[in-house]
């Protein structure tokens, strides 16, 4: 299992991360104004940093291939119905707790648009490689929304538990995770319907085009 796992979730770990990196880097840097692409700050530099990881170990665009086009069918997708399973499996160990609900509503959601994502690829992708390599990046994309929503609601599970031992970090905590939950979640809809639009459009020009 954990083979699967680390075969499954690095090119998810890799690509999704640096570019949200990357995103957030250069949000950080929009926050000082014309002065953040200055040296002054030493955002400009961090953007710069940051900017590279999305190229290193094979660019971002071929992590998500390698998910779609090797990970995600190999051994008859054993690793991603096992990260369902796991995922279900902790849904059920915290029913019936109201201060959750938030937590487990997006990860239930994302969840189902990742195992909709999933049968869409596997129904469309193996039959024509243009619509996996098409849809390939909001694929990866959903994936790691998912394993986000995943890991807060474990976070969430942890401070929920603490937070009466008054230390102030547990309530952040928890704010953070209401912000990911009101304001990331929803984006998953949006990747979702993008994977199931395949390579139709995208591939519709010729290549004397370009």
């Amino acid at each position: 299992k954990a083979g699967d796992y680390m075969a499954l979730l690095t090119p998810v770990i890799k690509a999704y991360l640096t570019h949200m990196g990357f995103e957030k880097a250069n949000q950080a840097l929009q926050l000082h104004g014309g002065s953040g692409f200055t040296r002054e700050w030493g955002l400009e530099q961090i953007v710069r940093d940051c900017r590279i990881t999305l190229i290193y170990e094979g660019t971002n665009g071929v992590q998500a291939l390698d998910l779609v086009g090797r990970k995600l069918a190999s051994n008859g997708g054993r690793a991603v119905f096992s990260f369902f399973g796991d995922i279900d499996e902790f849904i059920t160990s915290v029913e019936g707790s109201a201060d959750m609900d938030p937590f487990v509503q997006g990860l239930t959601t994302l969840k189902g648009q990742l195992q909709e994502a999933t049968t869409w690829l596997m129904q469309n992708g193996m039959t024509d490689f243009n619509n996996a390599g098409a849809s390939s990046h909001d694929y990866l994309h959903l994936f790691g929304l998912t394993g986000l929503a995943f890991m807060w609601a474990k976070m969430a599970k942890v401070a929920l538990d603490k937070k009466s031992e008054g230390d102030p970090f547990y309530d952040e905590k928890l704010t953070t995770g209401y912000y990911f939950v009101d304001r990331m979640v929803p984006d998953g809809a949006a990747h979702l319907a993008k994977v199931k639009t395949g390579a139709k459009s995208m591939m519709a020009l010729p290549a004397e085009a370009f």
